[in-house]
């Protein structure tokens, strides 16, 4: 008999509508698994809906007011990883085959079904289950770290384009969660990774592009190419494929594509936003210049940016000295060493690699204490959504 994997979800659910039914499966596999029953679809349901995933759902065909193959394909839109067994009569096996063929089921089983075979099917299932949710938290472990990797990169290797992602991060979250978008997530890491293909800039060209200063003709051809950078480098990574196509037209005006995604619309919102900001614009006439210009904006989305900044509560500052430091501050001026080494940019937020630079370069080129230091609000503070699978 198929063994059940340790210390994974073993939660059962029985939909049918005859309550003797459900009490002898209950008797019947009460020690194997964790059983709960509903005597109709629609509690079925409303108990999916209301309680922790259920590895494994098991229903019989014949129901009133919603049969099984349908509840069955409620289940599914309601919590997919879940597996689906239905439990059918003799007369109904090419309903039940076709059930499986179109995915709505993991497996049929016949009534009257021996409790051998029942056990079996439901091990099945937890096993699949677990596999499905196991290799979901490998792939996000994996991705997780990937993109750690590519923005501890970014920030040891370009402090400027670094800082400039953290920003426009924190105005895609704010303004995510004003439009309550469902790909919250995806637009959070194309918030982050926007400037991953700034990698092949040096810090003087993106310095006097933020600036306003004229870049050469390579020097801005290399400019223009970052966000096909970072779609090369990021579409080799599994599931990345939409953050990627986002971040690659960042900067594609609306006027030239009506067609472009929300978030590489709101990219070239908070871009151009973040530019104004850094060529001496205060907010309020960095908006009215935005709002002035024809063909480039999507209105709703630039009218949203503008309530979310205007929204932001006043953020509290302190002056730290090194030993002071901790993830999750962020940088409220630029910080370098006395000789103008860049190491981390107005608007950046620490991590511990980020630390470790700023005090190895102050000890080897000196640095001024205190630094004025953007203070995290620890109760409010969300935790980062993991990458989409």
């Amino acid at each position: 008999m198929t063994q059940l994997q340790e210390g994974k979800n073993n939660r059962v659910l029985f939909v049918d509508d005859e309550a003797n039914i459900l009490a002898s499966f209950k008797r019947t596999l009460c020690k194997r698994f964790d059983i709960t029953t509903a005597t109709s679809p629609l509690a079925g349901l409303d108990i999916i809906r209301d309680h922790p995933t259920f590895a494994v759902v098991i229903s019989d065909l014949k129901m009133p007011s919603m049969n099984g193959v349908e509840f069955l394909h409620e289940v599914r839109s309601l919590a997919p990883d879940t597996i689906r067994i239905l439990l059918t009569g003799y007369a109904d096996t090419d309903a039940s085959v076709a059930a499986v063929n179109e995915g709505a089921v993991f497996r049929f089983l016949t009534k009257p079904c021996q409790t051998e075979t029942l056990i079996r099917a439901i091990e099945a299932g937890v096993n699949q289950h677990n596999l499905v949710v196991s290799e979901r938290e490998l792939l996000r472990g994996t991705l997780r770290g990937s993109i750690k990797v590519l923005s501890e990169v970014l920030a040891l290797t370009n402090p400027e384009a670094f800082g400039r992602s953290e920003r426009i991060k924190r105005h895609m979250v704010a303004l995510s969660r004003h439009f309550n978008r469902q790909d919250a997530l995806k637009l959070e890491l194309a918030a982050m990774l926007c400037q991953i293909g700034c990698v092949t800039l040096t810090s003087e060209v993106l310095t006097k592009q933020m600036h306003g200063e004229e870049l050469d003709g390579e020097e801005q051809q290399l400019f223009d190419m970052h966000p096909s950078v970072g779609y090369d480098l990021l579409n080799h990574i599994p599931r990345m494929r939409d953050v990627a196509q986002i971040i690659q037209q960042q900067n594609v005006p609306l006027g030239h594509d009506k067609d472009l995604h929300f978030g590489s619309r709101a990219l070239k919102i908070m871009l151009d936003y973040d530019t104004l900001l850094s060529r001496g614009m205060v907010p309020g006439e960095a908006l009215l210049h935005m709002r002035d210009t024809r063909g480039v904006y999507d209105k709703e989305i630039l009218a949203a940016f503008q309530q979310t900044v205007l929204d932001q509560e006043v953020q509290i500052t302190d002056e730290l000295y090194l030993e002071d430091l901790r993830p999750g501050q962020i940088a409220a001026q630029d910080i370098e060493t006395r000789d103008g080494v860049l190491l981390a940019s107005k608007g950046q937020e620490l991590s511990d690699a980020c630390i470790a630079r700023i005090r190895n370069f102050a000890k080897a080129y000196g640095l001024d204490e205190p630094i004025r230091m953007i203070l995290p609000d620890q109760p409010d503070q969300e935790e980062s959504a993991d990458p989409p699978v």
